[in-house]
């Protein structure tokens, strides 16, 4: 009975042990965001204004500046005005993890980059839309897998492991 118990007590220990040391491995952007970075759904907007890509700008767009005649309050969910792309800058098609995450750190602008990309990232009605709606003029496309809540889990678990662009 004594040799069971100190099994027991053993395989508890070890099992307690694996566990803290699975919860101090850090979330790295390329485990965790870059496959979602990657999805169609966001780089459909990410790449609009881009020629490299042959943007939506240039190819099926009349005009780069009028979006929120087409993309309106009812059907993106969002207010006057804030439908808009990103800059050419931001367009990550085909980069590697490590570089598609110092470019959304680096097109964060001057200050505390960290906290303004989470803000993106977590709280802005565009990413939203790509995660859970997808509605266009044009019919709804695929949102991004796992939504919103898995989306804003994943963010967090990155942040908290300190947004290490790896």
């Amino acid at each position: 009975m004594a040799m069971r118990l100190r099994f027991l007590l053993l395989g508890c220990a070890l099992f307690t042990g694996l566990s803290a040391a699975a919860a101090e491995e850090p979330v790295l952007f390329g485990d965790a965001l870059y496959a979602k970075f990657q999805h169609p759904r966001c780089l459909q907007c990410h790449q609009f204004n881009s020629r490299k890509n042959n943007g939506r700008a240039y190819s099926s767009h009349r005009s780069r500046y009028l979006c929120d005649n087409c993309h309106t309050p009812r059907i993106t969910g969002l207010a006057r005005g804030e439908w808009m792309a990103p800059h050419e800058r931001m367009d990550w098609t085909g980069l590697s993890a490590r570089d598609t995450c110092l470019i959304a750190k680096r097109n964060m602008g001057v200050g505390d980059v960290d906290s303004k990309l989470l803000e993106h990232m977590l709280h802005d009605g565009r990413v939203h839309w790509a995660l859970d709606n997808g509605m266009t003029p044009m019919g709804k496309f695929p949102a991004v897998p796992g939504g919103s809540e898995e989306w804003a889990r994943d963010v967090r678990a990155w942040a908290a492991s300190g947004m290490r662009c790896e």
